[in-house]
């Protein structure tokens, strides 16, 4: 008599992201991966006894796919965004270029070389945007500070004024490999 065994469940994503880790080299027990209801995702956290370094980056992007992933060693951590990022970065460019182009702001496009500071290239910037230079952006260190003035209230308003200001700074970022970020908003009433 044969007795029909009920055939063995499929893996799930997390196990088959743990393979692919090990696969790249990864100490077990050295990570975890886990879906992380508050983001919406699994989560890839890799301890420094995973054995993970800078020439895993590749293999842990593809086996991770779309999911975040985190290293505990912070320097790990920034090498890491800074390899994804790039990896990014010819596909964020065509984007912003697409937006500027269709906002009618491709042409004369600010170039930094073309200013001895970036406190200036941020004003060219500003004004190629259609703003008032030096009311929205500021310089701090070697970044670039979105820090518009008033009351950020009215949410549709602040879009259309800063939208193209954002899309050109985006773009101009990006392309010169600058910082950029934003002034928090505590400045913003509850």
């Amino acid at each position: 008599m044969m007795i029909d065994v009920p055939p063995a469940p499929l893996p799930t994503q997390e196990q088959v992201i743990e393979q692919r880790l090990l696969d790249c080299g990864l100490e077990p027990g050295g990570f975890t991966v886990r879906y992380e209801g508050y983001l919406q995702s699994i989560e890839i956290v890799i301890a420094s006894n995973a054995g993970a370094d800078a020439e895993n980056f590749a293999c842990i992007k593809e086996a991770a796919g779309y999911e975040i992933v985190t290293f505990q060693d912070g320097e790990m951590s920034a090498a890491y965004m800074d390899y994804a990022s790039e990896l990014a970065r010819p596909e964020m460019m065509v984007m912003y270029e697409n937006r500027l182009k269709e906002t009618g702001l491709w042409n004369g496009f600010p170039s930094r070389e073309d200013f001895g500071s970036l406190r200036e290239f941020a004003e060219a910037l500003e004004a190629h945007a259609g703003i008032e230079p030096a009311s929205a952006l500021r310089v701090s260190g070697d970044g670039i500070l979105f820090d518009p003035p008033g009351d950020s209230s009215d949410f549709v308003d602040f879009v259309e004024r800063y939208s193209n200001l954002l899309a050109v700074v985006a773009y101009a970022t990006t392309k010169d490999r600058l910082n950029f970020g934003f002034i928090g908003n505590e400045k913003i009433a509850d």
